[in-house]
Order: C-alpha cells, then structure tokens, then sequence
C-alpha cells in the first residue's frame, strides 16, 4: 500500500511538470508569430530597421518619444534628434525622433512595440531570419525593388540569400508606407495573418496606398542614421563616427569603425522582461537603473526651479539649433526682444521729458539774462546822465580810473561813462546796480539746471 503511495505521488509530480515543460519549450515564437510581428517594419531600410528593433527594447521610452513628436510636429531629421538630445532616453530611440511617422506607428502600438523588444532581446538571430524571410517574399510577390527612393540588394552566399535595403540617397531617408496583408502576397500562415496598424483616417500619415510600396517625404536624415545588420553574422552594428556625431552627449569611446550593439537595462524602465533567461540576464542592472532614475526625479522635484530652468535650457538650446523659439519660455530671442522694448520705451519716454523740460529751461534763462542787461542798461544810462554835468564827479573817476590803469588812460573815463552800456566794460564797475540786476538772472540759472 506505501509503494502505491509513492508511486502515485511520482506520477502526480511528473503530471504536474509536463505543463511547465511545455510551457517553457512554448516560449520561443515560431516562424509564422515572428513574421506576423516583425510584416509592418520587414521593409525599411537597414538602418533605419535596426534601430527600430534597439529602441523597441525600450518601450517606456518610445512612448515618451512619440509624446514629444506629436507635440513637436514641425521638427524631423537629424534637426529633430539634437532637440531631444537632453531627454533621458536611450540613443537608439532618440534618433526615431527623425522619423515622426515611425514613432507615430509605435506610440499608437505600445503592446506590439514590447512583443517586439521581448522577441529582439530573447531571439535575435530569430528575428533577423525573420525580415530577411519576409523581404524575400515582397520580392517574389513583386512588391520589394529597387526605386528613385530606395536600393534594393540581393546577394546569395552558400545558398543563403540576404536582401538589404538602402536609400537611394545617403542623404535623405525615405519611409516605406504598405498594407503587410498586400505587398507580400499569399501569406503561408493562416493562424498568424500579419499586423497591419494603418494610422487613423485624418492622421497626417493617413495613406491611400491599398497595393505596393508608397512613400511620403523624405527626411534629411545622416547621423540619425548610426545603425545596421552584419546579416551573415547576425550582429546589429553601430557606425561609431555617425553615431558620435549627433550623440554629442554619449559618445562611443571605441577605435573601430563599427562596433556591436548592447542592450542597456538601465534605460528599460518599469517594464519587467517576460522571458526568464532574459530576465536573468538584465533584471537587476534594470532595477538599479529605474532606482536611480527615481532618485534623479526625486532631487528634481527638490529643487522647484531646476525643472523650469532645465525646459528653458531645452528650449535655448532648440532655438539655436532650428532658429524656432518655444513661446512661453524665455528664450535668448524672446530675452533680447524684451530688453529691447522695453529700453525704447525708457528712451521715448525719458527723450520725450527731456525735450519738454530742455526748452522751457532755455526759455527762462534767456529771459532772466534779458532782465539783467535792461537793469544794467537803465541804471547806467541814468549814472551817466546825472553825472554828466557834475565836473568834480567827473574828475574823481578819472583820477580813480587813472589810478586803476597806471595813469595811461586818464582820459578814458568820461567816454567809458558815456560808453553804450550794452558793452560789458560800462557794466563791470557797476557793481551795486549791474550786480543786484545780475543776482536774479543768475538765481534763473540755477533754477534752470536744477530742473534739468
């Protein structure tokens, strides 16, 4: 009875490990859910495909990004990925900040762009059979060639055929837009029919294409454009010089060329990995990395003005970048344009008040000056005529007058009294009428500055 004991227990545990088993041996997508995730992107150009696959690692991330790009509509290019250069987020979703209808796509999609991630992350020689399984496919459907946008290269090496795909021009990047459920022809796996995610009728990438390949305009994009596939080797390389040139901020310190890609669990987030040997691998330097980023936020909020002095800072620096100042936050072109204003108005005003008050002061010191000379000229003239009959008078200012001047001009006073008193010789001895008439213009005169 004990050994039927034990042997049924044996087949309860073995009952009970079968599911887990195949759960586990279950984890791994097959081909048709892989080719069902990766239809709507298989087509863009290699670069542009392989950041998209890095950034999907990161889904807490793209949907900030596609938040900003929504609310910056105006910016794309390389001109759209130093304006977020100051963003915490990672590099590789950084530079989809380029290409507004691909974050579009991925920010209306939140759950596809995390299958995505978790299959890159877990199955990433998987996922690149994948695309090149798919481009074959459009190829024979008739859907995938080589056009004014887009260079299509086909190469087959020990019975493996690699498709890549490149821009026609390396200056300008062109964004396939197709319906997955046309261009690759009779889909082999009925179950796991391909995602398609159309934008929604009004959107600005709304596109009437229902056969082939279309595309919209073509984005000034050549830094923003860093990565690619080593296809035969299954590696997603990193072009070094491109990319330190726009990641002025988070340069790759490295000697080569190229170098390959590495998931940063510190820019993962709150999103936990779904596959447990992923998980293993990452989880914790992705929790370390999501409690210092609560830390930073934390200090952030500490200190109330940081967050408003880093928004202007952004703002500055978008300004000087693409010449478009943000209203509302104090740019160096709002600043100067306000400093300017505002010191024309001082100067109306206070020239305005000057002019006003400089000529009533002239005014009255011309005035005053014209009274005292009219006094002087009066008390004068009424000297010089009392006088003019009175010889002892007349003597005593000569003789005074010859004892001022040496002796040399003794005649000269009698015709310095009859002197015009406008002179101001006839005015200076005077000095108890001329000076009295004088005072007041003078007191004219200070008051004039005083009001000044």
């Amino acid at each position: 009875m004990r050994r039927l004991r034990v042997l049924a227990t044996w087949w309860l545990g073995l009952l009970l490990l079968i599911p887990a088993g195949a759960s586990l041996a279950q984890s791994k997508l097959d081909h048709g859910q892989l080719d069902q995730l990766m239809a709507p992107i298989a087509l863009y150009p290699d670069a542009l495909l392989s950041q998209v696959l890095m950034a999907a690692t990161y889904p807490e991330d793209v949907a900030a990004a596609a938040a900003w790009s929504k609310s910056n509509p105006s910016l794309s290019g390389d001109a759209a990925t130093k304006a977020v250069a100051g963003e915490p987020w990672d590099p590789s979703v950084q530079s989809l900040a380029a290409f507004p209808s691909v974050l579009d796509l991925m920010g209306r999609q939140p759950q596809w762009v995390q299958s995505i991630g978790n299959a890159f992350l877990d199955q990433p020689n998987d996922v690149m059979d994948s695309v090149q399984r798919l481009r074959v496919q459009a190829q024979k459907a008739g859907s995938l060639k080589t056009t004014e946008q887009q260079k299509v290269v086909t190469q087959t090496t020990g019975g493996t055929t690699v498709v890549q795909i490149e821009p026609a021009n390396p200056q300008v990047v062109y964004v396939p837009a197709y319906n997955p459920t046309v261009v690759y022809g009779a889909w082999p796996y009925p179950s796991y029919p391909p995602a398609y995610y159309p934008p929604p009728p009004g959107s600005a990438f709304a596109s009437a294409m229902v056969a082939g390949i279309g595309f919209g305009l073509g984005v000034a994009a050549v830094n923003s454009m860093w990565g690619g596939f080593n296809w035969n080797n299954h590696d997603v390389n990193i072009n070094v010089n491109r990319y330190n040139n726009v990641n002025v901020n988070n340069r790759l310190n490295v000697n080569r060329a190229n170098t390959n890609w590495q998931h940063n669990p510190a820019h993962r987030g709150n999103v936990p990995y779904n596959n447990p040997n992923v998980s293993r691998r990452y989880d914790q330097q992705r929790q370390a990395g999501l409690s210092s980023r609560q830390q930073a936020a934390q200090s952030t909020a500490a200190a109330p003005g940081s967050r408003d002095a880093a928004r202007d800072r952004a703002a500055q620096s978008m300004e000087s970048r693409t010449g478009q100042s943000i209203p509302g936050h104090g740019g160096a072109g709002e600043n100067r344009a306000a400093a300017r204003g505002g010191a024309d108005q001082g100067r109306n005003a206070g020239g305005a008040a000057g002019e006003q008050r400089k000529p009533a002061g002239a005014d009255r010191q011309r005035a005053d000056h014209a009274d005292a000379r009219n006094r002087s000229r009066d008390a004068n003239r009424d000297s010089a005529l009392r006088d003019a009959g009175n010889g002892d008078k007349v003597r005593q200012q000569s003789q005074r007058a010859a004892r001022d001047s040496g002796g040399a001009r003794q005649q000269a006073a009698p015709r310095a009294a009859a002197r015009e008193p406008s002179q101001p010789r006839a005015a200076a001895p005077q000095r108890g009428g001329g000076g009295g008439g004088g005072h007041p213009g003078g007191g004219g005169e200070f008051g004039g500055h005083g009001r000044r």
